[in-house]
Formats: C-alpha cells, structure tokens, sequence
C-alpha cells in the first residue's frame, strides 16, 4: 500500500522554527525548539488528512537564507543516530566486561584497561548489567 507523502520545508525566521508543508495542505507552524518540529508537524498533518501518522510519509527540506542545507541537516542527523548507537552499545559492552572480570583482576586493572578511574569502576560493579541479548552491535555503516 502506498501512503501520501508531504514535503515540509523548514527555515529559521525571527528566533523560531518555521516549518510549512508544501504539497497542497494548509498546514504550518512555528516551534522554539528544533526537536518539536517532527512530532508537531505530523501531529497537523494527521489532523488535516484524517490519516494517523504512520499513514503517510514527511519529506523534510531545510533551507537558510535561501540555501538548501536538506543534506547537510539529513547526514548530521543520522551521524547522530549512530553515535547514539554505538555509544549504547559500548555501554552496554563495558557493563558486561567489568562485571565478568570483577573479582578476576582488580578494579584498578580494569580501570587500565577501560581508561576510567578505579572510582568508576567501582560505580559499574554496582550498576545493573545488560543481559548480552540485550547488548546489541550496531550495523555496519559506510562513511559519507
């Protein structure tokens, strides 16, 4: 089944998010915060089709002063997405790590190895350990 899809364009004007949708909906707002934007806009979008969110699709287009900046806002975006991937999943892998070798060698060695202070470490032995299915790699991803 396809589902419709909206272009928004968003700009920054007078302190604020901007964000307008283009295709033939009379559908825009303004936001304070750049993160409000995607919820809000579907949430408009929803109300004017009569369509739940997961029924149609948001392009989104981003322009400043007159330049299209859509895939430079789009590439920081999903950089971000991994980031927060592997650093949930490096977590996750620390946790499990100084709860196996806890006991087995020192805090101290394990704080060598893991670059943190021995304080740390000794935080971690107390912190709840992900089970290692719970622990999960991230996929492979190729650098712009």
């Amino acid at each position: 089944m396809r589902f419709p899809a909206f272009t928004v364009i968003v700009t920054r004007e007078a302190g604020v998010w901007t964000a307008k949708v283009t295709d033939g909906l009379d559908a825009a707002a303004e936001f304070k915060r750049f993160t409000d934007i995607d919820p809000g806009m579907r949430k408009i979008v929803a109300n004017q089709t009569g369509l739940p969110p997961e029924r149609f699709y948001l392009r989104w287009r981003y322009e400043f002063d007159d330049a299209d900046a859509t895939d430079l806002v789009l590439q920081y975006q999903e950089a971000h997405r991994i980031a927060e991937d592997v650093a949930e999943w490096r977590e996750g892998v620390r946790a499990r790590l100084v709860s196996t070798l806890n006991g087995q060698i020192s805090q101290r060695a394990i704080a060598d190895l893991l670059g943190l202070s021995h304080q740390r470490v000794n935080q971690l032995t107390h912190a709840p350990v992900p089970d290692a299915a719970d622990v999960v790699k991230p996929g492979r991803w190729v650098p712009l």
